[in-house]
Order: C-alpha cells, then sequence, then structure tokens
C-alpha cells in the first residue's frame, strides 16, 4: 500500500463522513427548536437531538446556536489565555478584559476572521485532514440557522463600508484592542 492510495482513502473516509455529518446536522440547523425535543414518536425530535448528542447544544435550553457557539469560543479563549499567558482576567491583581463582557459580534468570516474560525476550527480541520486547514463547523452551522446568512453578509458589507471609510484602505476592526493581550500590570498589594 503506498502512501498516497491510503491518504486517497483517508481523505475519502472524511469526505464521507462529512456528507453524512452534514446531512445528520444540515437539516436541524433550520428546526433546532427545543419543542419537540422530547417527544421521541416523531420525526421532528430526531435533529434537535442528533445536535444535542453531537454538538452539546441544547435548543430548549439555548436562545441560539451563534450565541451557545459564541459562548464556547469565549471559554476556550479565556483557558487559553490563562494557561498559555499566564494572565487570568477574573483575578483582581491582573489587568481586566473588557471585551470579555462585550456583545457577541456578528457571525461572519468579516471583519475578524480569527472569531469565525477561531481555535476550534483549526483543530478540527487538523483532525480531520491531518493538515492545519480550518473548517469553522460551528460558524458554519450558526450560518445556517434561520437569520445567519443575513448576519454573514452583514460582516461583509460593514467590513467593505469601513475601508471605503478609512484613510489608509484597511479595516479598523482587524487591529484592536480585543486581540492584543492587555500589559501585565501589579497592584501594590499584590507586591
Amino acid at each position: 500500500m503506498t502512501k498516497s492510495s491510503s491518504t486517497g482513502r483517508a481523505l475519502r473516509a472524511v469526505s464521507t463522513l462529512a456528507l453524512l455529518a452534514s446531512a445528520a446536522i444540515g437539516p436541524s440547523c433550520n428546526s433546532l427548536s427545543g419543542e419537540k425535543i422530547d417527544d421521541h414518536w416523531t420525526f421532528e425530535s430526531v435533529p434537535p437531538r442528533v445536535a444535542r448528542s453531537v454538538l452539546g447544544y441544547d435548543a430548549s435550553r439555548e436562545t441560539s446556536y451563534k450565541d451557545f457557539a459564541w459562548d464556547r469560543k469565549k471559554s476556550i479563549s479565556l483557558t487559553l489565555r490563562r494557561y498559555l499567558f499566564n494572565h487570568n482576567p477574573m483575578n483582581p491583581n491582573q489587568a481586566p478584559q473588557e471585551s470579555l463582557y462585550a456583545p457577541r459580534p456578528v457571525n461572519s468570516i468579516l471583519p475578524n476572521p480569527v472569531n469565525y474560525i477561531h481555535v476550534e476550527g483549526f483543530l478540527i480541520g487538523w483532525a480531520l485532514t491531518g493538515v492545519p486547514i480550518p473548517i469553522p463547523v460551528d460558524s458554519m452551522l450558526g450560518t445556517l440557522e434561520p437569520g445567519g446568512p443575513s448576519e454573514f453578509f452583514q460582516g461583509f458589507a460593514d467590513t467593505i463600508s469601513e475601508i471605503d471609510g478609512d484613510s489608509d484602505g484597511l479595516p479598523t476592526s482587524l487591529y484592536g484592542e480585543d486581540g492584543e493581550l492587555p500589559a501585565f500590570e501589579m497592584t501594590e498589594d499584590a507586591r
């Protein structure tokens, strides 16, 4: 068995799994309402139960999938910030992070692709393909839910309007305080 044939088989298996997962989860994006999640005698209960089992999203308890995915992304970012950068915004002896309580940005790849893809998208892509190709499953499912496409294209419209209004020609929202670590400052009490 050569490496190219095993790679081809692995890619076919991954694409088949992705097709099956999208066939199972795709229809659930439009019917992720939790109204019939406990009614096991109807077919309408299947998509919300699949979403709850596979994604961890319970439509009967959560507001929307976009909000659920954003809360999960914020939790991952906070964990990475604590462990990799030794910065805990909840610690009173360290500088707070204002973006921790900011409202959810638009679920669009623009103006900030890092928010749309996130670490989870890179890890899912790496696990499925063996190459660090971003596959933002959570963001794509949020885009497929009702109201998602209009929000996705709103991000493009906002970015284009920022480019037209900016003198440098660069969108200002790509560079800002949200992506930067605040300077580490110890208070006098902690010293």
